[in-house]
């Protein structure tokens, strides 16, 4: 977790990126620094830190043959040894991410280069450079006092709400690929992100989280995907799996591959396929996957969507399913010529 109570913000450079497939080109005025007075920088570092105080995901910068090579990994690099580099770096910067900024998602903005000292990541003293790039800035109504009356008056600027690309990176792990927290609220999930991907070049760090996204999300496209078809399990008995699968990582601390098999999939052939598609999966998306490490109750928060038990019928109804498969029947109605389902329960609330 991020303790940001005696951070301080040392340097803060300020200029515009636009869309290179539009032509739109930067600005870097001559003056890059801009020295925050005390109002700014409280405000600067609680809408920028703030964001990331909870944050349990982790990446490293990623080169296909070096991460010394990588440019923004680079210009960090040189900003740690020496601080009064900022303003240079944050020219090479532009430049790259402007190289990098021809997603039709990406908006011209400010883009912020921020350098933080006296931070706390869990019992780690740091110093941390932030990268923000302000894809929509807002309008604000700004009252202005007059002697006879009051004047009012529409403003754009920076929304103290969650930075929509953002990243922070620690002077930690220098060696791997410095360690970073990232934002990116404006790419879809599945799609590639020019901040994440492009931009930043980020590989996720190898830990529990890491292990306990990828375990939720294979065993919900095995449950999902797999089981139905090679075992002819109804929707119900699907349900009670991603049930299962979800009551096993909230309410364990630790999680063992072999226990875990045993615990969704009593049947031996069940329990092997799964084994083998973990093995598929791990080689499909070339991921390390251990079999035994400790639950990450941060991404099991965050995944846990992925297991929901939802029956979806038609446009009609939705039954959420939260466990007992033995109180649900399935079947045909001959005279309505429709499909139905029967639950059996003591209380309606």
């Amino acid at each position: 977790m991020l303790n940001f109570a005696e951070a301080s913000l040392r340097r803060v450079a300020v200029v515009w990126v636009g869309n290179k497939s539009r032509n739109e080109g930067a600005y870097v005025p001559k003056q890059l620094l801009t020295p925050p007075h005390d109002v700014v920088h409280e405000w600067l570092l609680s809408a920028f830190l703030k964001p990331f105080e909870k944050s349990a995901e982790f990446f490293y910068f990623s080169h296909e043959e070096d991460v010394s090579h990588h440019p923004v990994y680079q210009s960090c690099h040189l900003i740690f040894q020496n601080p009064d580099s900022l303003p240079e770096e944050t020219r090479r910067l532009t430049q790259w991410l402007y190289e990098c900024s021809e997603n039709s998602r990406m908006q011209g903005g400010e883009f912020l280069v921020m350098y933080f000292e006296n931070l706390l990541l869990g019992d780690e003293p740091t110093a941390a450079i932030g990268l923000w790039k302000v894809q929509q800035p807002q309008q604000f109504l700004h009252v202005e006092r007059l002697p006879d009356q009051y004047a009012l008056s529409v403003r754009s600027g920076l929304s103290p709400e969650k930075p929509e690309t953002a990243a922070l990176i620690f002077n930690l792990d220098e060696v791997d690929g410095y360690r970073i927290c990232a934002i990116d609220t404006i790419s879809k999930r599945d799609e590639r992100s020019f901040w994440k991907d492009d931009f930043l070049h980020l590989r996720p760090v190898e830990d529990h989280y890491f292990q306990t996204r990828h375990y939720i999300a294979l065993s919900s496209e095995f449950i999902q995907h797999k089981l139905p078809h090679r075992f002819g399990l109804d929707r119900p008995d699907q349900l009670d799996a991603l049930y299962r699968s979800g009551l096993y990582f909230k309410e364990n601390e630790h999680f063992d591959a072999d226990h875990y098999a045993e615990t969704l999939f009593p049947d031996e052939a069940q329990k092997e396929a799964f084994k083998a598609f973990r093995d598929e999966y791990a080689m499909a998306y070339a991921l390390p996957l251990e079999d035994r490490f400790d639950i990450s109750k941060p991404a099991v928060k965050k995944e846990f969507r992925i297991l929901k038990s939802v029956i979806k019928l038609d446009k009609n109804f939705h039954i959420y399913v939260h466990g007992r498969r033995d109180l649900i029947e399935r079947g045909f109605d001959d005279e309505r010529g429709k499909k139905y389902y029967k639950i059996y329960f003591e209380e309606e609330e």
